[in-house]
């Protein structure tokens, strides 16, 4: 992947060279994700900006490109998996390619078929075409929003990015927080669809484009989540099931195998990212391997990658982060992600990426999407017991299943069946409620609202759901409640947090690209028209993906119960805690006049003591008010500088050729 900026003019820019230097510097902002190379586009309507990681046709597919007559112009961030299939037909169509970039076929599937041309993408994208024919701006992002897109919009220009670092760059002050961004934030673990922290900020939502065209401007949705309308819709047979997704996943793994540069995988000693691992490791043999571990044993999985990467004859590299390394770097990742994040896990695939890159790899294939769309997350076990109570209250089966749920948290909380029978039957299932499948988590990631300052009362009563697309609600309404759990988990979290802050931000902080075979569209469509009891059989998660690939992996891989990647955070705060006062001391929080500095001072004390322990909710807290702490002193800074060095390669519109800036 790489990294694009870009500016529209509404109006035609007689001297658009005077924004040369403002380019450049917001192509020097996002210079990690394409440190192999940068240009740039330029006519009286637009600036295209591309910096470049170069994976596919490294000689040749430099960016912005054009079509035959330099009509159409692209720049690109992202993979285009399918490229050699879709290249063969264009060719027979009479199109011409000038390299072996994938990239270039969405300029030819644009002439194509205009902005129908997603149809035939297999890919991760986001993407910006420039049609001087039609005076036409085309922004388009990836179905599920593997690649990120923002964009800023006046009177005069709309101007679009990569990060939003770059687009802070080009203004002329620095950006203001959105507070209801921030109250979404500590709801949803991320803003809602299309918004962003910041108020003068949008971000394109998955499976959308942007139409800019004679003065109009209109996103439109080419891709939503469509389940089946009737259970008879559905595979249910476990054979078939097993034997289709063998051959689709075994695929999806090939073509994203398509690279000039090597390719890794990460291998997290879980099911789905084993799976990948073994399906490469029959594609192409020796396979590179890496992994991360932990200090504390209660989040370290280091047995299991060692036992995957033994039967799989991987070379394997172990990278241990320890408690100290998660506050350490912490700031840097939230530069990275643009947002504040309610969790630690962030940090230690940040310095991940890092190992990954300094060990000569560009590429890793990863197990993301696994959960969401094969019910893996415990949510779906939670949704189904739920429904389970409500229907029979009196069963005393509750009991052995209420011990099945959280094993991974009941064995470091002393936690068991009398804690989740109180804590289910205090919350109830209520069918009616759209929401009702994440009603439990939403609920209890808004304790940390109670810490904001008093003044902002209004925003900490403010219902962050209401501002969710209508259509999403009517959509959920036609589900049934597990069906609900799988869409909000796509559309919400799998979408602004997971391939966000987890994935995209800190593979490509160091010019690392994450391919995720589970998030190919032939599996998507597979997985929604899966009938329920092969995704989760009794509360058994990913039943088919356990049965296609039992014979690929030991048999403790596939047996293990699912831990969810987690890394620590009181343990990193009690020893970094130099750095923990710095970041919570009351003059800083009383400048950003954003928390209560009394209620922040009892949380930071009872983190640091000891004696006392911290519940999940309150770890959260402390980790939302740290990083919205960072976040807003860092976009307070001053814009990176562009040295002359790093300067991007120039197209005149006028020649198509390369010019000096």
């Amino acid at each position: 992947m790489c990294g694009i900026v870009g500016h529209f003019f509404k109006h035609p820019e007689p001297d658009v060279c005077r924004h040369l230097d403002l380019v450049q510097q917001m192509l020097q902002s996002i210079g990690h994700r394409g440190p192999d190379g940068q240009g740039i586009y330029l006519d009286d309507r637009v600036i295209l900006g591309h910096t470049r990681l170069s994976i596919i046709d490294p000689a040749g597919g430099h960016q912005p490109m054009s079509n035959e007559d330099q009509t159409v112009w692209l720049v690109c961030n992202g993979e285009i998996f399918n490229y050699v299939e879709l290249r063969q037909k264009l060719c027979k169509k009479g199109h011409r390619f000038r390299t072996q970039s994938d990239n270039e076929v969405i300029l030819h599937l644009y002439e194509e078929h205009q902005e129908h041309l997603f149809d035939q993408l297999n890919g991760q994208f986001a993407f910006a075409i420039w049609d001087s024919r039609q005076q036409r701006l085309l922004l388009a992002r990836d179905a599920v929003g593997i690649c990120p897109l923002f964009y800023s919009d006046d009177d005069d220009r709309l101007i679009f990015a990569s990060e939003m670092k770059a687009l802070s760059t080009a203004l002329a002050e620095r950006p203001t927080l959105n507070l209801y961004g921030l109250i979404q934030t500590f709801t949803l673990w991320c803003p809602i669809p299309g918004q962003t922290p910041f108020t003068q900020f949008n971000e394109l939502p998955a499976g959308c484009f942007l139409d800019l065209q004679s003065g109009h401007k209109q996103i439109k949705r080419y891709w939503q989540l469509r389940f089946p309308h009737h259970p008879d819709d559905t595979l249910r047979d476990t054979k078939e099931a097993a034997a289709k997704l063998e051959t689709l996943l075994a695929d999806a793994v090939t073509i994203r195998l398509r690279s000039d540069v090597p390719v890794g995988a990460y291998l997290s000693g879980g099911l789905d990212s084993s799976i990948i691992t073994a399906l490469i490791c029959k594609a192409n043999g020796k396979l590179h391997t890496f992994s991360i571990g932990f200090e504390d044993e209660h989040y370290d999985e280091k047995m299991y990658q060692e036992l995957a990467s033994s039967f799989l004859d991987t070379d394997h590299t172990f990278f241990k982060s320890g408690n100290a390394d998660i506050l350490a770097n912490l700031e840097e990742v939230v530069w990275h992600c643009e947002k504040p994040i309610l969790r630690s896990a962030p940090t230690p695939l940040f310095l991940l990426s890092r190992a990954v890159r300094e060990s000569g790899f560009k590429v890793v294939l990863t197990g993301e999407g696994a959960d969401e769309f094969f019910s893996g997350y415990n949510i779906y076990k939670e949704t189904k017991l739920r429904l389970f109570c409500e229907r029979q209250p009196a069963s005393q089966r509750r009991k052995q299943l209420f011990q099945r749920l959280y094993t991974y948290i009941d064995e470091k909380n002393n936690r068991g069946q009398h804690y989740w029978e109180d804590f289910f039957s205090r919350n109830p299932m209520d069918r009616a409620d759209p929401y009702c499948s994440h009603r439990i988590r939403w609920n209890n990631s808004r304790f940390i609202g109670q810490f904001l300052h008093p003044d902002l009362a209004e925003f900490n009563d403010h219902d962050p759901l209401i501002h969710l697309p209508r259509d999403l609600e009517n959509d959920l309404r036609r589900l049934d409640p597990l069906s609900r759990a799988h869409y909000l988990e796509v559309v919400i979290f799998l979408n602004g947090y997971l391939l966000s802050s987890q994935g995209d931000r800190m593979l490509m902080s160091h010019g690392v690209e994450g391919r995720y075979p589970f998030l190919d569209p032939r599996i998507i469509d597979f997985a929604l028209h899966l009938h329920p009891t092969l995704k989760l059989f009794g509360l058994q998660e990913k039943y088919i993906l356990k049965k296609a690939f039992a014979s690929y992996l030991p048999e403790p891989i596939i047996k293990r119960r699912k831990q969810p990647y987690r890394a620590p955070i009181k343990a990193a705060i009690r020893c970094q805690r130099t750095l923990f006062d710095f970041w919570t001391q009351p003059e800083r929080l009383q400048q950003n006049g954003l928390f209560d500095i009394h209620k922040v001072e009892f949380l930071r004390k009872k983190a640091l003591d000891p004696e006392r322990s911290l519940s999940a909710r309150e770890e959260m807290a402390l980790m939302a008010l740290v990083t919205t702490t960072m976040l807003v002193e860092r976009f307070s800074k001053p814009a990176v500088c562009c040295h002359p060095k790093n300067r991007a390669h120039l197209i005149d519109f006028r020649t198509a050729e390369p010019v000096s800036a």
